[in-house]
């Protein structure tokens, strides 16, 4: 009985392995979909919701469709600043944090690169029913809450991390400026340019980018790509007052190489790294309003020691 049993459960698992593998066969799609694609001295790295798995795919995509280019500002002598700051649409003094944001980009412009993360429970939206605060700004795969949980703002909303300096400490506006300054006067460790090709027909955006370390240093370091869109008109709590047309300022709107980025390894002096991203951009965004950003980090300790934005479409 036991022979006759094994028998059986051998010919069922010959089975399942024949149709697994006739499964596999006939898969429509790329074995190296979603995977990196080196041409001509780039790493292409492309969502898989495009089915590009080789490098003819690759060319033909970009080919039968229609670019529209633009750059960023040149950063090699220069440390931009990122200052991502945590925020609800639930939070009363959070405008207060994006009033000083919008303050402080009149005195440092292109060297301030701005992010508003909306994150914990003053960024959880209400009922349909409630007519108010109802739009889900958080970014889709949780990245809003790791990014909330690893530097820990506590529920004292408006508050931010610049650059993430002193392991991503976090502070409220009036500390900003004063840590602005005293980072951005430190000669940068790399220069780092974003193109952004924009195809309208598509949807999608290759940012581009192209990295020269500018010294040597014994550090590991991260590569993290944020798309972000500005002028969002929604509901928004403001010291007190519900407003329903509030405009809502650099609002995270996606991660597109994972919560921590991509190893990119140590600095070496006059070695460059060129590497595009090839991500779609939302039919519910404006286009129009959206930056691309790219900013190096170290492994330990996560300071940012460069970054850099570009528009992604300016028709």
């Amino acid at each position: 009985m036991r022979t006759k049993n094994l028998l059986s459960i051998s010919v069922l698992l010959a089975l399942q392995l024949f149709f697994l593998g006739c499964e596999k066969v006939d898969d429509p799609y790329p074995v190296n979909v979603g995977q990196s694609i080196p041409y001509q001295g780039t790493e292409y790295i492309i969502d898989t919701e495009f089915e590009i798995g080789n490098t003819t795919q690759l060319i033909t995509f970009i080919d039968n469709n229609n670019w529209e280019s633009l750059t960023s500002p040149n950063n090699s002598n220069q440390r931009f600043i990122l200052l991502e700051e945590f925020t609800g649409q639930k939070c009363t003094f959070c405008p207060d944090g994006t009033r000083e944001i919008i303050r402080l980009d009149t005195i440092f412009k292109e060297v301030l690169i701005p992010v508003a993360i909306h994150a914990g429970t003053f960024a959880e939206p209400q009922d349909p029913s409630s007519g108010k605060y109802t739009t889900d700004f958080r970014v889709d795969g949780g990245h809003s809450e790791d990014y909330l949980n690893q530097f820990n703002p506590g529920k004292a909303f408006p508050r931010g991390t610049v650059s993430r300096f002193d392991n991503g400490s976090v502070s409220g506006p009036a500390a900003w400026e004063g840590q602005i300054n005293s980072l951005k006067s430190e000669s940068p460790i790399a220069s780092l340019t974003i193109n952004n090709h924009y195809s309208p027909n598509q949807n999608a955006v290759r940012v581009q980018i192209d990295l020269e370390w500018l010294t040597n240093t014994t550090e590991e370091y991260n590569l993290q790509v944020y798309l972000a869109e500005d002028h969002i008109i929604d509901w928004q709590l403001d010291n007190g007052v519900a407003v329903p047309n509030y405009d809502h300022r650099h609002v995270l709107r996606k991660v597109v190489n994972g919560t921590w980025g991509k190893s990119i390894g140590q600095a070496i002096q006059g070695e460059t790294i060129s590497i595009q991203y090839i991500t779609r951009v939302d039919a519910d965004w404006k286009a129009n309003d959206m930056e691309s950003i790219a900013f190096i980090y170290k492994n330990d300790g996560y300071e940012v020691m460069q970054a850099n934005a570009a528009y992604i479409y300016k028709p």
